[in-house]
């Protein structure tokens, strides 16, 4: 999406008010005067002396580990199984305007919201390695004026209000330092009665004990602040109504995880496993849940 475009729907993090382009390399805030580079057609809407001790780690650790990825898009089956429940949902013929927070290098829902449901989609990262590998990707894939991809903190989300039809959060909140700041902020950029899907680590009370370790070292290794049970959750988005909540990585799916990493499986059999590990027992390590917005 071209920055005059894109324009339209941003406002400055640092204080909410309009952004004009000062020329094809930076962005004004006409409030604050603060300057926003852009680099490759993406607008840098972060100011990293306003960072959190967490936010400059997983800022290196994004962009190291994004350095990493391969420069060819490709739809593996685990992120068809994550397209699906994000997408197949009741309300998603009515969604104009999309959002994934943290959508990493592949893009891939910001992509295939464009693709397959014909929405205009947006997607931020903090790591810049990460947007512009995932607009090189829109581009190669043929719907770079339906997409547009910002480095952005998703606790200062550059977003106009009541902008967003469907909004979602695919292992972030973890992440942060201050998840109910991006929740506040969240709420105000979606539409009312509109719709936002979380994807977290489920609490380590519901799931196998002889699970914690593996799951523990994970955690460090990434960065995660916290797990979340369904009530804590609901808690946590008090503004927001539950509308559906599933569960995902259940014992089965360490069976499907061994047969790819011998490769002794093949694809029927891979969504076979998949088919029976999404569901509403509680033990699974991802928590799935729909919300609309009140």
């Amino acid at each position: 999406m071209e920055i005059n475009k894109l324009l339209k729907f941003l406002v400055c993090p640092n204080c909410n008010s309009g952004l004009t382009m000062t020329n094809s390399k930076k962005l004004t805030c006409l409030k604050c005067s603060q300057n926003y580079p852009i680099i490759q057609n993406i607008p840098i809407l972060i100011n990293q002396k306003n960072f959190d001790q967490q936010e400059k780690k997983q800022i290196v650790w994004f962009d190291k580990h994004y350095s990493q990825f391969e420069n060819k898009y490709h739809l593996e089956n685990w992120r068809i199984s994550m397209l699906n429940r994000i997408f197949k949902q009741k309300f998603s013929k009515k969604i104009t305007t999309y959002l994934d927070i943290g959508c990493g290098a592949t893009g891939y829902t910001v992509i295939e919201g464009a693709k397959q449901n014909n929405w205009l989609s947006f997607g931020i990262d903090i790591s810049l390695e990460a947007m512009i590998k995932a607009q090189r990707f829109a581009n190669d894939q043929g719907v770079a004026n339906k997409t547009a991809f910002i480095v952005s903190s998703a606790q200062n989300l550059p977003f106009k209000k009541d902008t967003f039809d469907y909004i979602s959060a695919i292992s972030l909140l973890e992440h942060l330092e201050d998840d109910k700041k991006t929740v506040n902020q969240i709420k105000n950029i979606l539409k009312k009665d509109k719709f936002l899907y979380i994807c977290v680590p489920n609490t380590y009370l519901k799931i196998w004990p002889f699970i914690w370790p593996f799951y523990y070292f994970n955690d460090l290794k990434i960065g995660h602040k916290r797990h979340y049970s369904i009530k804590n959750l609901n808690k946590l988005l008090n503004l927001f109504t539950l509308k559906r909540v599933i569960y995902n990585g259940h014992l089965i799916k360490f069976l499907q995880l061994f047969l790819e990493k011998t490769k002794i499986i093949n694809n029927k059999l891979w969504w076979k496993i998949e088919e029976k590990d999404i569901n509403n027992n509680q033990s699974g390590v991802q928590l799935n849940a729909v919300y609309q917005k009140k």
